[in-house]
Protein backbone atom coordinates (compact mmCIF):
# COMPACT_ATOMS: atom_id res chain seq x y z
CA UNK A 1 0.00 0.00 0.00
CA UNK A 2 2.67 2.60 1.01
CA UNK A 3 5.14 1.38 -2.36
CA UNK A 4 1.71 2.83 -4.65
CA UNK A 5 1.35 5.57 -2.52
CA UNK A 6 5.13 6.38 -3.13
CA UNK A 7 4.87 5.83 -6.81
CA UNK A 8 2.56 7.99 -7.80
CA UNK A 9 3.42 10.32 -9.65
CA UNK A 10 2.76 14.47 -8.47
CA UNK A 11 -0.01 16.13 -9.83
CA UNK A 12 1.26 18.75 -11.74
CA UNK A 13 -0.12 22.45 -12.23
CA UNK A 14 -0.07 21.49 -16.41
CA UNK A 15 -3.76 20.87 -16.36
CA UNK A 16 -4.69 23.55 -14.48
CA UNK A 17 -2.65 26.30 -16.55
CA UNK A 18 -4.51 24.75 -20.21
CA UNK A 19 -8.42 24.76 -18.24
CA UNK A 20 -7.52 28.51 -17.11
CA UNK A 21 -6.40 29.15 -20.80
CA UNK A 22 -9.22 27.72 -22.41
CA UNK A 23 -11.84 29.91 -19.87
CA UNK A 24 -9.75 33.16 -20.79
CA UNK A 25 -10.09 32.31 -24.71
CA UNK A 26 -13.91 31.65 -24.28
CA UNK A 27 -14.43 35.22 -22.08
CA UNK A 28 -12.56 36.98 -24.97
CA UNK A 29 -14.39 35.10 -28.06
CA UNK A 30 -17.80 36.23 -26.06
CA UNK A 31 -16.73 39.61 -25.83
CA UNK A 32 -15.64 39.79 -29.09
CA UNK A 33 -18.79 38.34 -29.94
CA UNK A 34 -20.85 41.00 -27.94
CA UNK A 35 -19.34 44.13 -29.16
CA UNK A 36 -19.61 43.16 -32.84
CA UNK A 37 -23.08 42.87 -31.94
CA UNK A 38 -23.17 46.49 -30.78
CA UNK A 39 -21.20 47.38 -33.59
CA UNK A 40 -23.73 45.97 -36.04
CA UNK A 41 -26.46 47.21 -34.48
CA UNK A 42 -25.13 50.62 -34.32
CA UNK A 43 -24.52 50.93 -37.90
CA UNK A 44 -27.71 49.33 -38.62
CA UNK A 45 -29.51 51.91 -36.76
CA UNK A 46 -27.06 54.74 -38.43
CA UNK A 47 -27.99 53.28 -41.99
CA UNK A 48 -32.01 52.77 -41.14
CA UNK A 49 -31.34 57.17 -39.78
CA UNK A 50 -29.53 57.93 -43.42
CA UNK A 51 -32.16 56.28 -45.72
CA UNK A 52 -34.81 58.21 -43.51
CA UNK A 53 -33.03 61.64 -44.32
CA UNK A 54 -32.37 60.76 -48.09
CA UNK A 55 -36.18 59.94 -48.14
CA UNK A 56 -37.27 63.25 -46.47
CA UNK A 57 -34.60 65.35 -48.90
CA UNK A 58 -35.80 63.75 -51.60
CA UNK A 59 -39.52 63.92 -51.12
CA UNK A 60 -39.40 67.39 -48.84
CA UNK A 61 -41.81 69.59 -51.20
CA UNK A 62 -44.32 66.89 -50.12
CA UNK A 63 -43.87 66.77 -46.42
CA UNK A 64 -43.99 70.54 -46.40
CA UNK A 65 -47.21 71.17 -49.04
CA UNK A 66 -49.38 68.03 -46.78
CA UNK A 67 -47.96 69.31 -43.34
CA UNK A 68 -49.29 73.09 -44.14
CA UNK A 69 -52.85 72.00 -45.37
CA UNK A 70 -52.96 70.19 -42.10
CA UNK A 71 -51.88 72.25 -39.81
CA UNK A 72 -54.23 74.92 -41.68
CA UNK A 73 -57.52 72.13 -41.64
CA UNK A 74 -56.74 70.90 -38.22
CA UNK A 75 -56.70 74.89 -37.21
CA UNK A 76 -60.05 75.61 -39.04
CA UNK A 77 -61.76 73.06 -37.67
CA UNK A 78 -60.49 73.66 -34.10
CA UNK A 79 -61.78 77.24 -34.77
CA UNK A 80 -65.51 75.76 -35.35
CA UNK A 81 -65.71 73.71 -32.22
CA UNK A 82 -67.70 75.13 -29.11
CA UNK A 83 -65.97 76.54 -26.81
CA UNK A 84 -66.22 74.17 -23.42
CA UNK A 85 -65.69 75.21 -20.03
CA UNK A 86 -64.54 73.00 -17.30
CA UNK A 87 -64.72 73.06 -13.23
CA UNK A 88 -64.04 70.97 -10.07
CA UNK A 89 -65.40 70.73 -6.77
CA UNK A 90 -63.74 68.19 -4.16
CA UNK A 91 -65.92 67.12 -1.43
CA UNK A 92 -65.19 64.63 1.75
CA UNK A 93 -67.98 62.01 2.17
CA UNK A 94 -68.33 60.35 5.35
CA UNK A 95 -71.03 57.27 6.45
CA UNK A 96 -69.75 55.06 3.41
CA UNK A 97 -71.45 57.44 1.01
CA UNK A 98 -68.96 57.38 -1.71
CA UNK A 99 -70.48 54.32 -3.77
CA UNK A 100 -73.77 56.05 -3.82
CA UNK A 101 -72.18 59.12 -5.20
CA UNK A 102 -70.54 57.28 -7.87
CA UNK A 103 -73.45 55.57 -8.75
CA UNK A 104 -75.55 58.92 -9.13
CA UNK A 105 -72.80 60.95 -10.98
CA UNK A 106 -72.49 58.32 -13.63
CA UNK A 107 -75.91 57.95 -14.26
CA UNK A 108 -76.35 61.97 -14.45
CA UNK A 109 -73.39 61.70 -17.20
CA UNK A 110 -75.64 59.07 -19.04
CA UNK A 111 -78.55 61.46 -19.25
CA UNK A 112 -75.74 64.31 -20.54
CA UNK A 113 -74.80 61.46 -23.08
CA UNK A 114 -78.08 60.84 -23.80
CA UNK A 115 -79.25 64.00 -24.34
CA UNK A 116 -82.25 64.16 -21.97
CA UNK A 117 -82.32 67.85 -20.90
CA UNK A 118 -85.70 67.41 -19.77
CA UNK A 119 -84.48 65.18 -16.66
CA UNK A 120 -81.60 67.07 -16.12
CA UNK A 121 -83.69 70.41 -16.17
CA UNK A 122 -85.75 68.64 -13.43
CA UNK A 123 -82.79 66.67 -11.55
CA UNK A 124 -80.84 70.29 -11.37
CA UNK A 125 -83.75 73.17 -11.50
CA UNK A 126 -81.95 74.42 -14.52
CA UNK A 127 -83.44 76.09 -17.43
CA UNK A 128 -83.51 74.24 -20.96
CA UNK A 129 -80.22 76.65 -22.15
CA UNK A 130 -77.90 75.41 -19.42
CA UNK A 131 -79.26 71.52 -19.30
CA UNK A 132 -78.59 71.68 -23.39
CA UNK A 133 -75.14 72.84 -22.79
CA UNK A 134 -74.06 70.29 -20.29
CA UNK A 135 -71.37 68.32 -21.93
CA UNK A 136 -70.29 65.69 -19.11
CA UNK A 137 -70.32 64.81 -15.18
CA UNK A 138 -67.31 63.00 -13.70
CA UNK A 139 -65.74 62.36 -10.78
CA UNK A 140 -62.81 60.62 -9.58
CA UNK A 141 -60.51 59.56 -6.20
CA UNK A 142 -58.90 62.81 -5.35
CA UNK A 143 -55.87 60.00 -3.40
CA UNK A 144 -52.04 61.65 -2.69
CA UNK A 145 -49.47 59.06 -2.38
CA UNK A 146 -48.89 60.38 1.51
CA UNK A 147 -53.14 59.34 1.75
CA UNK A 148 -51.83 55.94 0.39
CA UNK A 149 -48.98 55.48 2.53
CA UNK A 150 -50.88 55.86 5.60
CA UNK A 151 -53.58 53.72 4.42
CA UNK A 152 -50.53 50.82 3.82
CA UNK A 153 -49.03 50.99 6.93
CA UNK A 154 -52.42 50.64 8.49
CA UNK A 155 -53.05 47.74 6.62
CA UNK A 156 -49.67 45.85 7.26
CA UNK A 157 -50.38 46.64 11.30
CA UNK A 158 -53.86 45.01 10.85
CA UNK A 159 -52.17 42.43 9.55
CA UNK A 160 -50.64 39.30 11.19
CA UNK A 161 -50.66 37.04 8.35
CA UNK A 162 -46.92 36.22 7.38
CA UNK A 163 -48.03 35.41 3.66
CA UNK A 164 -49.30 39.26 3.25
CA UNK A 165 -46.38 40.60 4.42
CA UNK A 166 -44.33 38.76 1.56
CA UNK A 167 -47.00 38.95 -1.43
CA UNK A 168 -48.63 41.93 -0.54
CA UNK A 169 -46.07 45.42 -1.40
CA UNK A 170 -46.38 48.74 -1.87
CA UNK A 171 -47.03 48.61 -5.84
CA UNK A 172 -49.38 45.61 -5.25
CA UNK A 173 -51.28 47.58 -2.85
CA UNK A 174 -52.18 50.91 -4.93
CA UNK A 175 -53.18 48.73 -7.33
CA UNK A 176 -55.46 46.32 -5.43
CA UNK A 177 -57.14 49.04 -2.85
CA UNK A 178 -60.40 50.60 -3.75
CA UNK A 179 -60.04 54.38 -3.97
CA UNK A 180 -63.56 54.46 -3.17
CA UNK A 181 -62.50 53.83 1.07
CA UNK A 182 -61.12 57.10 0.68
CA UNK A 183 -62.77 59.72 1.82
CA UNK A 184 -61.89 62.89 -0.83
CA UNK A 185 -63.08 63.00 -4.16
CA UNK A 186 -63.31 65.58 -6.64
CA UNK A 187 -66.48 65.83 -8.84
CA UNK A 188 -65.83 67.94 -12.60
CA UNK A 189 -68.35 69.38 -14.79
CA UNK A 190 -68.07 69.88 -18.67
CA UNK A 191 -70.78 72.82 -19.81
CA UNK A 192 -70.57 74.75 -23.19
CA UNK A 193 -72.10 77.98 -20.36
CA UNK A 194 -70.24 79.12 -17.66
CA UNK A 195 -73.30 80.08 -15.45
CA UNK A 196 -74.33 76.23 -14.83
CA UNK A 197 -71.88 75.55 -12.12
CA UNK A 198 -72.55 76.79 -9.32
CA UNK A 199 -76.29 75.98 -9.92
CA UNK A 200 -75.22 72.43 -9.59
CA UNK A 201 -73.24 71.93 -6.53
CA UNK A 202 -75.55 71.91 -3.94
CA UNK A 203 -77.82 69.66 -6.36
CA UNK A 204 -75.13 66.96 -6.94
CA UNK A 205 -74.31 66.20 -3.11
CA UNK A 206 -77.56 66.24 -1.73
CA UNK A 207 -80.09 64.39 -4.76
CA UNK A 208 -80.45 60.48 -3.34
CA UNK A 209 -77.37 60.37 -1.55
CA UNK A 210 -78.66 59.24 1.79
CA UNK A 211 -80.18 55.46 0.89
CA UNK A 212 -81.63 53.87 3.97
CA UNK A 213 -77.98 52.02 4.74
CA UNK A 214 -76.88 55.38 4.53
CA UNK A 215 -79.28 56.91 7.17
CA UNK A 216 -78.54 54.45 9.79
CA UNK A 217 -74.99 54.33 10.07
CA UNK A 218 -75.34 58.46 10.52
CA UNK A 219 -78.04 58.02 12.64
CA UNK A 220 -75.97 55.10 14.97
CA UNK A 221 -72.72 57.59 14.75
CA UNK A 222 -74.35 60.46 16.17
CA UNK A 223 -75.80 58.59 18.33
CA UNK A 224 -72.53 57.26 19.78
CA UNK A 225 -71.37 60.53 20.05
CA UNK A 226 -73.75 61.94 22.07
CA UNK A 227 -73.95 58.84 24.19
CA UNK A 228 -69.66 59.47 24.28
CA UNK A 229 -70.32 63.13 25.02
CA UNK A 230 -72.63 62.67 28.07
CA UNK A 231 -70.52 60.07 29.22
CA UNK A 232 -67.46 62.32 29.40
CA UNK A 233 -69.56 65.32 30.90
CA UNK A 234 -70.39 62.98 33.83
CA UNK A 235 -66.91 62.24 34.10
CA UNK A 236 -65.81 65.48 34.56
CA UNK A 237 -68.45 66.88 37.07
CA UNK A 238 -67.15 63.80 39.43
CA UNK A 239 -63.57 64.96 38.60
CA UNK A 240 -65.06 68.59 39.90
CA UNK A 241 -66.42 66.36 42.87
CA UNK A 242 -63.24 65.18 44.03
CA UNK A 243 -61.28 67.81 43.31
CA UNK A 244 -63.20 69.33 45.59
CA UNK A 245 -63.02 66.68 48.35
CA UNK A 246 -58.88 67.25 47.87
CA UNK A 247 -59.15 70.56 48.88
CA UNK A 248 -61.09 70.05 51.41
CA UNK A 249 -58.80 67.53 53.08
CA UNK A 250 -56.02 69.85 52.35
CA UNK A 251 -57.75 72.93 54.50
CA UNK A 252 -58.67 69.74 57.02
CA UNK A 253 -55.10 68.48 57.75
CA UNK A 254 -53.37 72.10 57.70
CA UNK A 255 -55.48 72.94 60.54
CA UNK A 256 -54.70 69.83 63.21
CA UNK A 257 -52.12 70.72 65.57
CA UNK A 258 -48.31 70.80 65.21
CA UNK A 259 -47.48 67.48 66.59
CA UNK A 260 -49.18 65.81 63.99
CA UNK A 261 -47.01 67.63 61.14
CA UNK A 262 -45.35 64.56 59.35
CA UNK A 263 -48.85 62.69 59.01
CA UNK A 264 -50.32 66.26 57.72
CA UNK A 265 -46.78 66.32 55.03
CA UNK A 266 -47.54 63.02 54.02
CA UNK A 267 -51.03 63.33 53.68
CA UNK A 268 -50.63 66.84 51.67
CA UNK A 269 -48.39 65.47 49.38
CA UNK A 270 -51.02 62.04 48.70
CA UNK A 271 -53.44 64.43 47.86
CA UNK A 272 -51.24 66.51 45.37
CA UNK A 273 -50.76 64.18 43.24
CA UNK A 274 -54.18 62.53 43.32
CA UNK A 275 -55.03 66.54 42.38
CA UNK A 276 -52.36 66.15 39.79
CA UNK A 277 -53.42 62.67 38.06
CA UNK A 278 -57.13 64.08 38.51
CA UNK A 279 -56.23 67.35 36.20
CA UNK A 280 -54.19 65.14 33.76
CA UNK A 281 -57.52 63.18 33.15
CA UNK A 282 -59.33 66.25 33.12
CA UNK A 283 -57.53 67.42 30.17
CA UNK A 284 -57.27 64.52 28.03
CA UNK A 285 -61.48 64.34 28.70
CA UNK A 286 -61.62 67.96 27.79
CA UNK A 287 -59.45 67.15 24.83
CA UNK A 288 -62.12 64.19 23.71
CA UNK A 289 -64.75 66.65 23.93
CA UNK A 290 -63.69 69.04 21.43
CA UNK A 291 -63.03 66.24 18.81
CA UNK A 292 -66.63 64.90 19.50
CA UNK A 293 -67.56 68.51 18.99
CA UNK A 294 -65.89 68.76 15.86
CA UNK A 295 -67.48 65.22 14.34
CA UNK A 296 -70.76 66.02 15.51
CA UNK A 297 -69.94 69.25 13.32
CA UNK A 298 -68.61 67.88 10.06
CA UNK A 299 -70.77 64.92 10.06
CA UNK A 300 -74.32 66.38 10.03
CA UNK A 301 -73.78 66.03 6.39
CA UNK A 302 -73.32 63.17 4.16
CA UNK A 303 -71.36 65.01 2.32
CA UNK A 304 -69.21 68.10 2.76
CA UNK A 305 -67.61 70.56 0.12
CA UNK A 306 -63.92 71.38 0.95
CA UNK A 307 -63.83 73.17 -2.32
CA UNK A 308 -66.47 74.81 -4.41
CA UNK A 309 -66.83 75.08 -8.11
CA UNK A 310 -65.06 77.66 -9.64
CA UNK A 311 -66.51 80.12 -12.68
CA UNK A 312 -64.97 77.31 -15.38
CA UNK A 313 -62.55 77.75 -17.20
CA UNK A 314 -61.85 76.72 -21.13
CA UNK A 315 -60.80 73.00 -21.25
CA UNK A 316 -57.68 72.87 -23.81
CA UNK A 317 -55.71 69.81 -24.72
CA UNK A 318 -53.34 70.64 -27.74
CA UNK A 319 -52.84 66.66 -27.73
CA UNK A 320 -56.67 65.88 -28.31
CA UNK A 321 -56.67 68.82 -30.87
CA UNK A 322 -57.62 68.38 -34.19
CA UNK A 323 -54.36 70.79 -35.13
CA UNK A 324 -52.26 68.33 -33.20
CA UNK A 325 -54.08 65.03 -34.62
CA UNK A 326 -54.30 65.48 -38.55
CA UNK A 327 -51.11 66.73 -39.11
CA UNK A 328 -49.44 63.35 -37.58
CA UNK A 329 -52.55 61.62 -38.86
CA UNK A 330 -51.55 62.99 -42.51
CA UNK A 331 -48.00 62.94 -42.32
CA UNK A 332 -47.66 59.16 -41.12
CA UNK A 333 -50.13 58.36 -44.25
CA UNK A 334 -47.92 60.30 -46.44
CA UNK A 335 -44.49 58.22 -44.77
CA UNK A 336 -45.86 55.21 -45.13
CA UNK A 337 -47.30 55.85 -48.77
CA UNK A 338 -43.58 56.97 -50.12
CA UNK A 339 -42.07 53.82 -48.00
CA UNK A 340 -44.48 51.55 -49.58
CA UNK A 341 -44.11 52.96 -53.25
CA UNK A 342 -39.61 52.69 -52.40
CA UNK A 343 -40.24 48.95 -51.41
CA UNK A 344 -42.28 48.27 -54.49
CA UNK A 345 -39.02 49.99 -56.70
CA UNK A 346 -36.83 47.53 -55.05
CA UNK A 347 -38.85 44.70 -54.93
CA UNK A 348 -38.57 45.36 -59.14
CA UNK A 349 -35.48 45.92 -59.07
CA UNK A 350 -34.19 42.62 -56.90
CA UNK A 351 -36.39 40.89 -59.54
CA UNK A 352 -34.83 42.12 -62.16
CA UNK A 353 -31.52 41.61 -61.10
CA UNK A 354 -32.84 37.86 -60.59
CA UNK A 355 -33.81 37.62 -63.91
CA UNK A 356 -30.88 38.72 -65.95
CA UNK A 357 -28.81 36.82 -63.78
CA UNK A 358 -30.87 33.05 -64.63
Amino acid sequence: MSENIQNTPPPTEKSTEVDLGDLFRMIGRAMNRFFAFLRNTFLFILDLIIKALIIVRVHIIKFVIVGILSVAIGWFLDSRQPIVYGSNMTVQTNFGSARQLYSNIKYYNGLVQQGDTMKLKDLFGINDEQAGNLRGIFIEPKVSEIDMLKAYDKFMKETDSINVYDKMDFEKFKKSVDPLTFGTHEIGVASGKKNVFKLLQEKLISINVENEYIQKQKAIKLKNLIAEEEALKKRLSTIDTLRGVYNEAIKSEARKTSQAQTQIQMSSSTVKTSELELFSLDEKISARLLQIAEQKEFQQKTINVLSDFSDGAKIKNFYESNLFRIPILTLSILLVFILLRELNKYLNTYAENKRLNA
